[in-house]
């Protein structure tokens, strides 16, 4: 049975799970709240292709303040379940990205949308919104990708490992340019990186691999799908992502906007991070660390990013 957006569950709260025709192809949406008139925390999810539908405990916490809205992306997870179709780039997720806001302005009227763009989701909502910026009340950018991020970080993974022979000799075999680097590389340096910190939540066993296990309705089809979507979409567009121009982001904006950056996040470090942010304009712009948190500090920290999300946030779009 086709399902429509949305559904009420209680008096007012708000419960989506389902395909929505968005340019051409079945799109698993998932949307969730506890009050309808909240503010609607739109999530673009990084990788590429590595979904965020299965952070089903802080979708839920984060749904005390906001209805949440996450999106399985073209040749992403369960869309990808449903069809394994590619994107042709990265303009194909921002035109997706703003066919589902549309989307959701109709069936939200009125309610303000905040869009969140994490990792390489970072680079696709900061295209959104310099496409229909008048579509959002508020940008939020956590782990953001900028043009320093993978040397930055190499850097200090290099350094931090000068005392493990083993560690330097593995980085070694890397060329010390990052911009050099292949798809391939870049990959098993950010898997390699993520390891290397035990004193926070790892973004690889202690966050993905934990939720894909204990997802609820995340069925052994829909695990496979979004391991043969992960690796279909790195192939689609990580050349595109190799050679991204940054200077395509915005160094200007007229909505809030907002940086959750990990403490200790080392993919893309905080002084890569805080170089982008310093030279942005914005009506209002604040950079907040999440403490005791690597990559994806939103879901690590969700706590202290739902008190700084309401108290730097909440009260200018209201």
């Amino acid at each position: 049975m086709k399902k429509s957006m949305p559904r009420l569950i209680a008096k007012n709260a708000i419960s989506f799970q389902g395909y929505l025709p968005i340019n051409g192809i079945q799109q698993w949406v998932q949307i969730e709240g506890q009050e309808k008139t909240n503010p609607l925390l739109f999530i673009i999810h990084g990788g590429p292709a590595s979904t965020y539908s299965m952070f089903t405990e802080a979708t839920r916490f984060f749904s005390t303040a906001f209805t949440v809205v996450h999106w399985d992306q073209r040749g992403a997870g369960k869309t990808y379940l449903k069809q394994p179709v590619m994107p042709d780039n990265l303009q194909t997720l921002v035109n997706d990205g703003l066919a589902l806001t549309k989307q959701l302005k109709g069936a939200f009227p009125g309610v303000q949308i905040v869009l969140l763009g994490s990792s390489i989701g970072s680079i696709i909502a900061n295209l959104m919104v310099q496409q229909a910026e008048s579509s959002f009340a508020a940008y939020i950018a956590t782990e953001q990708m900028t043009s320093r991020s993978h040397q930055i970080a190499f850097n200090q993974t290099l350094f931090d490992s000068k005392k493990h022979v083993l560690k330097t000799a593995w980085l070694n075999k890397l060329p010390y340019a990052a911009s050099t680097w292949s798809a391939k590389q870049i990959a098993q340096f950010t898997i390699f990186s993520a390891l290397q910190h035990t004193d926070v939540p790892n973004m690889v066993t202690d966050l993905f691999i934990k939720n894909l296990l204990h997802a609820y309705g995340l069925n052994i089809k829909a695990w496979l799908a979004f391991c043969r979507g992960l690796i279909a979409s790195r192939q689609a567009i990580q050349p595109e992502l190799d050679s991204f121009d940054y200077n395509r982001l915005f160094s200007k904006t007229s909505i809030p906007f907002v940086v959750f950056q990990g403490s200790h996040d080392p993919i893309t470090p905080t002084a890569a991070t805080q170089a982008y942010f310093n030279q942005v304009q914005a009506p209002y712009k604040r950079m907040i660390i999440v403490p005791n948190s690597g990559h994806l500090c939103f879901f690590s920290n969700p706590k202290f990013f739902l008190a700084e999300l309401t108290k730097q946030v909440t009260p200018l779009i209201s």
